[in-house]
């Protein structure tokens, strides 16, 4: 038995895909593609699986990852080729293979989100960021609600283009198995602060990063 890592970019339309209803899209392709996949003892027979990190609905992401076993060794070729069809547009497999890193690894993940909007409102978010501080918002969890300061916890927040009606930027926000930071909080506060649509944006995971900022690929 061999536990795999299949590697996927999740864009276009199945942005609209909750973490559930991703769980059930990669198992319909495994049940699919007629590998040999390993699945649980029991009274409920399922397929092991787990995501490394998972999206937030409406997220686009470029390094999105679950492993699972295989009952025999195959090659990566083997793997995406039998999985080749299975997946809804939007769902793209790049890579498949040995887990090459622990998800507690994880410490960081680079966003790239593009604003719409007024240009000189957009100039006064990032203004705003780039001068406070301070910029505190509710982070609300399954057992508490705080107030943080999610300036001290936001890494190289970078402007990389700008539009008549559109500004993107780059950040890295906290991720990982014992803490995450959603960027949608930042985008919220520029809301309820400047007006902007935080709903509208395009919010898109690019890669993640351990605790020196490598990338883990």
């Amino acid at each position: 038995m061999s536990t795999v890592r299949i590697k996927f970019q999740k864009t276009g339309l199945s942005i609209f895909f909750s973490h559930l209803d991703l769980q059930k899209v990669m198992q319909r392709a495994l049940k699919m593609s007629g590998l040999p996949v390993w699945y649980s003892k029991g009274f409920n027979p399922h397929i092991y699986m787990t995501f490394t990190l998972p999206l937030s609905l409406g997220h686009e992401s470029l390094c999105e990852s679950f492993d699972f076993r295989l009952e025999e060794d195959l090659t990566e070729q083997q793997i995406l080729e039998a999985m080749e069809g299975t997946l809804p547009d939007g769902i793209i497999l790049t890579a498949a293979g040995a887990p090459d890193y622990d998800a507690s690894q994880i410490k960081y993940a680079l966003y790239k989100i593009k604003m719409y909007g007024d240009k000189a409102i957009l100039n006064d978010c990032i203004n705003d960021y780039q001068t406070n501080p301070e910029i505190i918002v509710t982070k609300v969890s399954k057992k508490k609600t705080t107030e943080i300061n999610i300036k001290e916890q936001i890494k190289d927040f970078k402007v990389v283009e700008e539009g008549k009606d559109t500004l993107t930027f780059t950040a890295l926000f906290p991720a990982g198995t014992t803490y995450n930071l959603n960027p949608s909080l930042l985008l919220e506060y520029f809301s309820n602060k400047f007006g902007i649509d935080a709903n509208g944006c395009d919010v898109l995971r690019v890669n993640l990063l351990d605790e020196s900022l490598n990338i883990l690929q």
